[in-house]
């Protein structure tokens, strides 16, 4: 996959995101789960970059990659 697409499928899926926390924030009454919210956009975000990299995150942190 070309970089450019890699960087389109990631931004694309974020933004996707992101636009249903905006539309929801009005609603979000607790600071807690507003801080819930945003953390977890974080590692979505920090998921995307990862797979889109480096291909799909292995369930066990222990498991070997396999080039």
């Amino acid at each position: 996959m070309e970089t450019k697409q890699i960087v389109d499928s990631i931004l694309e899926t974020v933004k996707q995101e992101l636009t249903k926390f905006v539309e929801q924030e009005g609603k979000i009454t607790s600071s807690k789960e507003y801080e819930f919210r945003v953390n977890e956009l974080g590692r979505l975000f920090s998921k995307e970059v990862i797979e889109g990299v480096q291909g799909k995150v292995p369930k066990s942190r222990n498991s070997k990659k396999k080039f």
